[in-house]
């Protein structure tokens, strides 16, 4: 869940890939692709989702996201991982919202 106006992000995984869905609320995921072999590498991607478009999203492993709500209300969604969690050896990798590695900048409302 994502509170209006809030940011979860910046996160990637080296082994996984998340499948997302959201299930009620509108959020606006952002995706940096940092793997140098792509053909969109250092390419960012906006993508809005919500209950009134419901699609699946497929953020494959090495790239960066982040998503906002930018709804008025609480915005759910459901994260289906490829792999499960592993507590012993964490799968999740974070940049700071205002990493210089990023060239993307969010408004100001930042937070849980």
């Amino acid at each position: 869940m994502i509170r209006p106006g809030k940011i979860k992000g910046w996160i990637y995984h080296e082994n996984q890939e998340d499948r997302i869905v959201v299930s009620c609320g509108f959020l606006k995921w952002v995706l940096y692709d940092q793997r140098e072999q792509s053909p969109t590498f250092k390419m960012i991607n906006e993508i809005t989702m919500s209950e009134r478009n419901r699609k699946l999203l497929v953020i494959p492993r090495r790239v960066v996201h982040a998503a906002q709500n930018i709804g008025a209300c609480d915005a759910i969604f459901v994260n289906m991982p490829t792999r499960p969690y592993n507590h012993a050896d964490p799968d999740k990798f974070r940049f700071d919202l205002d990493a210089e590695a990023i060239p993307y900048r969010f408004d100001s409302r930042r937070g849980w």
